[in-house]
């Protein structure tokens, strides 16, 4: 139980971490545009370097962790490593599977009808797309993890 929901917060974690930098790398995109459309000098575009750095430091510390604990296969250091050592651990998994794909089935339209209204307040929230896109992933990961919980 604890390791399964250790994974749960690696993976929603690391799905925030890379949020952040992809709304860093938006933001310099929006700035070169401005630049494309405006070509008159001055040129700058600010880019923030560290949401790469931290996803690269925290991709350094799971291979270590991996690596110094590669005897016992544990499940907490690779986000969704399925933990499935009998028949009754299988069933259990399967199940949080389906669940987890049933709810991408109802969570994606909802988040491409989301999507439409993106234009009404794309000025006040800007980086909307992307957390609508990874609110997909964070849904089924929730819902894997509630339900395999049972294991």
């Amino acid at each position: 139980m604890r390791s399964s929901i250790l994974s749960m917060l690696l993976s929603i974690f690391t799905l925030v971490l890379f949020g952040w930098a992809l709304t860093t790398l938006y933001d310099a995109y929006t700035q070169f545009a401005f630049i494309m459309k405006n070509p008159t000098p001055p040129w700058e575009v600010t880019f923030s370097v560290w949401p790469f750095l931290i996803i690269f430091l925290y991709g350094i510390l799971l291979y270590f962790l991996y690596r110094y604990k590669k005897k016992e296969k544990t499940s907490w250091l690779f986000p969704l490593q399925f933990s499935e050592r009998d028949e009754r651990e299988r069933e259990i998994s399967g199940e949080a599977c389906r669940k987890a794909f049933i709810s991408t089935w109802i969570s994606a339209p909802i988040a491409a009808s989301l999507l439409v209204f993106y234009p009404l307040f794309e000025e006040q929230f800007r980086h909307f797309p992307i957390f609508i896109v990874l609110l997909i992933p964070i849904i089924q990961i929730l819902t894997y993890f509630f339900h395999i919980r049972k294991i």
